[in-house]
């Protein structure tokens, strides 16, 4: 029998929520989530989320990307409530 070796990618998902406007991204996802929880608009890049909708960016196995996304609340200072899911790997 033949040996196979299988290289396995270790990754970790981790969340994070802003109420302000701010940069996300910039390291090396392979995916990043996001869900407006909040009753106010608010706008990734040229997506706009209403409350309770969600933009999934997913990669496929083995991609990343480094690209920074703006969550934008705008003039909103209240019902501001975005959660970012990143799923990040961590032996690339």
């Amino acid at each position: 029998m033949s040996e196979v070796n299988i290289n396995i990618l270790k990754f970790e998902v981790d969340q994070f929520v802003t109420s302000t406007s701010i940069y996300i991204g910039g390291e090396n996802y392979n995916s990043l989530t996001f869900i407006n929880y909040g009753t106010s608009i608010v706008n990734i890049d040229a997506v706009v989320l209403q409350p309770n909708q969600q933009f999934e960016i997913g990669g496929n196995t083995g991609e990343v990307t480094t690209q920074r996304f703006f969550v934008n609340f705008g003039t909103s200072t209240t019902g501001n409530n975005c959660t970012i899911v990143r799923k990040r790997y961590t032996n690339i």
